[in-house]
């Protein structure tokens, strides 16, 4: 190869981790969005006495979704703890809403 193929190709990989920085960041802030969001509607619905559970079980599911994709992707443990913790609250949120819901 010579220098400027060489250059060319580190340039094209460079932009590709910067894209995928920004792509993460994103996620991140789509994330704390969606916090926000919930704390938000789940305080209207405290004063109302409604539940909320679904709220969080959106938002826990969505975040497992993530971290079990990252680890099949990246083979990395702790996002297989993370995905399972998320998901265990979020399926155990989901059901405590449909028992409310549903009135059982």
């Amino acid at each position: 190869m010579k220098k400027d193929e060489i250059l060319a190709k580190a340039r094209a990989e460079k932009s590709d981790e910067m894209e995928n920085h920004i792509y993460d960041r994103s996620m991140i802030w789509m994330i704390l969005g969606m916090f926000v969001c919930l704390c938000i509607f789940s305080y209207t619905r405290l004063e109302r006495d409604m539940p909320t559970e679904d709220y969080t079980a959106t938002l826990c599911i969505a975040i497992a979704v993530g971290n079990i994709y990252r680890f099949i992707k990246l083979k990395r443990r702790h996002y297989l703890m993370l995905g399972i913790v998320f998901a265990a609250v979020g399926i155990l949120m989901a059901v405590i809403y449909f028992l409310k819901f549903f009135g059982a």
